[in-house]
């Protein structure tokens, strides 16, 4: 009788319906292994461009590669007040191995445009765009995914803003070697962790890059489990800032097809403070609060 009333409120009852998908989403990386005499099998063949990542997207950091757009307001700063910030960006598995008596591994690429534009001017000018593009091979094993990553950004200036305020572009780019790890204690708790290193950055930036992160998944979802509240807060601590930490912290509804949530997308609000995350403008501290939605394919 729970269950039905639950059903009839589109309310889902946490552990009441019969589905291999955590409410993370994280076993929709790979096709669910059948079962037989009560003992899942192994996959044991290679898959070439399969669905999802072994890594999960990080929820709050606003840096990962996704196609997104947000209203932000800039707050305490003089160089923008209200932005428009559009990704165009992709996590892309191309190959994951059998599964083996130890877990399995993946390869993969990760690519992103990421723009601003400055709201408050009359042709919304295009101030700031980013642009990364990198490798990736991650690990999972006995409950612990493992991604290491080498990837290039570059920055450059908007031919608006450069002719609004008479400047001159400047050559910000850089390589970045680093790993994490990510662990669910529970199925709707992730934390992760881990670092980098900058390779050749040019201006000259302090060189070590730490990362940090929780993610909460809710256990109770909405509308036949098609709508699950997230959370998240991801902490960065870069030597070029003298450790101070960078701090963004995300709340959003998911909609996504219990069955299948590699498809998703996500309204969200979140509140960053430290620097710019825009190439041109980092030796800026900002705060900023933004609304958005998101896409995951």
């Amino acid at each position: 009788m729970a269950l039905l009333a639950a059903t009839m409120v589109g309310v889902a009852i946490p552990g009441s319906t019969a589905s291999g998908t955590e409410s993370g989403g994280h076993q929709s990386a790979g096709p669910a292994a059948p079962a037989s005499s009560g003992v899942a099998s192994r996959r044991e063949t290679h898959l070439v461009l399969p669905r999802g990542e072994l890594f999960e997207p990080l929820v709050a950091d606003g840096r990962w590669p996704r196609f997104s757009g947000e209203y932000q307001l800039r707050l305490g700063t003089d160089e923008f007040d209200r932005l428009a910030v559009v990704s165009f960006g992709e996590s892309f598995s191309l190959v994951r191995s059998p599964q083996y008596d130890w877990g399995e591994w993946e390869f993969g690429i990760q690519a992103m445009v990421d723009a601003i534009f400055d709201m408050d001017k009359k042709s919304s000018d295009l101030s700031n765009e980013d642009y990364l593009i990198g490798l990736t091979g991650s690990v999972r094993s006995d409950g612990v995914t493992t991604q290491f990553r080498v990837y290039h950004i570059s920055s450059h200036v908007g031919d608006e803003y450069l002719i609004a305020n008479g400047l001159t572009r400047k050559s910000v780019s850089f390589e970045v070697i680093d790993l994490l790890a990510s662990y669910e204690p529970r199925d709707w708790m992730r934390v992760y962790g881990g670092g980098g290193v900058l390779i050749n950055p040019h201006p000259a930036y302090d060189l070590i890059v730490t990362q940090f992160g929780v993610e909460l998944t809710s256990p109770l979802t909405f509308s036949s489990r098609r709508v699950t509240p997230i959370f998240g807060t991801d902490l960065q601590l870069r030597q070029e800032n003298d450790w101070i930490p960078e701090v963004a912290v995300l709340c959003g509804l998911r909609l996504a097809n219990p069955e299948d949530d590699v498809r998703r997308i996500e309204v969200f609000a979140r509140f960053y403070h430290g620097r710019s995350p825009d190439g041109q403008f980092f030796d800026q501290t900002i705060d900023s609060l933004g609304l958005g939605v998101r896409l995951g394919f």
